[in-house]
Formats: C-alpha cells, structure tokens, sequence
C-alpha cells in the first residue's frame, strides 16, 4: 500500500485562541500522510508496507490511479484560509475531512499541524496536534454528472461561481469540468442564449441524491434564481443531476438519469467532451448525441 507524504508545507494563517494570534497571525507547518487504498493496483490486490502477504501487485501509471499532492496542497490551503480556526485540533480534523472526501483512492489520513512560534515563554521548536482518520467502509466516492446553465447577467461568472459552490461541499470533490459552451434556447425561443458546462464530480457515497439535490437547489436560491418564473424561461444558475453512479431513480422530484439527456444537445456535446465512453441505458454518450434530432445549435465559447 503507498502513502503521499506532503512535509514541512509553510502556510501564514490566524489561528489560535489569543487575540494576537487572530490580529497579528502567525506561520503554522502542516505534515500530511495519506494512504491509499488496493483500488489503486492493476492487479495483484497490493500489500501493506512490509509486504508480509506475499503480493506486491502492479501499479497503475496514470495520474487517475492515483491523488494528486498538488490538489492535496490546495484542500490545506484552502482549508487555513478559508475560516480562523480557535483550536488546531479543529483545523486539522477539518483537513482530514475534506481530504478523504477528495477520492475514494484514499483509506485514511493523518494530519499534523504545529505552531513554530507559539505565545508562550519556554524555548521550543513548536507545538501542535495530530489528527488521524479513516475512510468509513462503504464510504467511496460515487461518480456524478451534472449539468450546469446559465442565461442572465455575466453567464460565465454564474457558471465559475456554481461550481465554486459546489467544490466548497465537504463532500463533493469537482474533477473534470468540460468547455464552456453557448447554447440556443430549445424550449422557449424568445430568450437569451444560454452557457452550459456538463461537470463530473466525486461524491460522499452517504450523500444521498435527495441531499445532493437539495444542496443544488440552496445554490440555485443563494444566487437568486427565481423559482417563480416561466419554466424552461431564463435563469441566472441551474444545476440539473445527470447521473449518480448507476441509480436509478423514479420520485416526484428527482429521476435519474436524468430524462431529457437523449433530447438535449446542450447537455449531451458538453458531456461527450468530458466523458465520451459513458454509457447511458446502455448507449454511449457519444452515440446519443450523433442520433439525436434536435436542430438547436451548441457552440463552443471557450475552455474552462
């Protein structure tokens, strides 16, 4: 089994307890450790650090296979800057959290956080906390898809800060978003041209789609879209599920698949970008959209 060491990541915050500490901030190191799971072998299942069980399987070499430290660097710094934290033992277990949730390739993770220049009068190197976890069995990540709209105000800006939104979800981890694309209006003409992106996204397996609804739906209200108007008509956001993992769900207010992705090329090009081998009801994406017949037109703005 590998680990991903990060050592000695020097990051200025203002953590602590004291008021100075909130003031005037101080340098914190953080240490992180990170196992990953068996998933992570081609074959031959891997084994722990001695390799007692005969087995030393056969590494995937492919960054899919594996987790990014630079991504990992991002969560720590995003996490220290993101809220000032009265107690490291808190930030470092919100740490650990948010780095589990990062991939299901993760079995646990240990944190550490010191303070180099503590406000106390003894001479030491520093004092800090350590904090371990583990990924709960079961808990992997489920593969999401999503559709993401826009077609008031700064379209790409909305589109930018949904899915800011989203990433900020503990347990929600954004991996691919496709190209901007600019979409003609399908079911009601007379409005402006929409933005779309299609986004795969690791989720918390304990996240129900009901939750995960319901979190889109905040976004949507929290950037002012207005559930009153037109249905179809313009909107500053609209977060559509896809696909989660492979459910499927018939209720009054979710169903997934989703049942408009055949009928929808400003869902379908965004998606075949990002995920052209995905099969749906057993076709791929790619198949879906070259049979589709609808005349509305999908250009490509920009990329993301």
């Amino acid at each position: 089994m590998f680990k991903i060491i990060i050592k000695n990541l020097k990051l200025f915050g203002y953590h602590g307890v004291n008021l100075s500490e909130k003031k005037e901030g101080q340098e914190f190191l953080f240490n992180i450790s990170i196992r990953l799971n068996k998933k992570s072998f081609k074959d031959g299942g891997g084994s722990d650090d001695s390799g007692s069980d005969g087995s030393c399987g056969t590494w995937d070499d492919n960054i899919e296979s594996t987790v990014n430290y630079s991504d990992i660097i991002n969560i720590v710094k995003e996490v220290s800057s993101s809220k000032n934290y009265d107690l490291l033992e808190t930030l470092s277990e919100v740490i650990a959290l948010r780095i589990l949730a990062f991939s299901h390739l993760i079995s646990s993770v240990r944190v550490q956080v010191e303070k180099t220049s503590p406000p106390i009068k003894e001479k030491l190197e520093s004092v800090g906390v350590v904090f371990t976890h583990r990924a709960e069995k079961g808990a992997g990540g489920a593969e999401v898809y999503m559709s993401v709209g826009s077609n008031t105000g700064d379209r790409e800006k909305n589109l930018r800060e949904a899915v800011r939104r989203v990433n900020s979800s503990n347990n929600i981890q954004i991996r691919t978003v496709s190209s901007i694309y600019e979409t003609e209006p399908m079911y009601i003409k007379e409005q402006k041209n929409f933005y779309n992106i299609a986004v795969r996204a690791s989720v918390n397996k304990y996240y129900s789609p009901f939750e995960l609804l319901g979190f889109f739906k905040k976004i949507e209200f929290d950037m002012g879209r207005d559930f009153c108007t037109e249905r179809n008509g313009p909107r500053i956001i609209d977060i559509d599920i896809l696909l989660y993992d492979d459910l499927k769900i018939d209720s009054d207010i979710l169903t997934v698949p989703h049942p408009k992705i055949a009928e929808r090329n400003f869902v379908l090009t965004p998606l075949v970008e990002i995920a052209p081998e995905l099969e749906i009801n057993g076709r791929k994406v790619e198949e879906i959209l070259i049979s589709t017949g609808t005349k509305e037109k999908v250009f490509r703005y920009r990329k993301w």
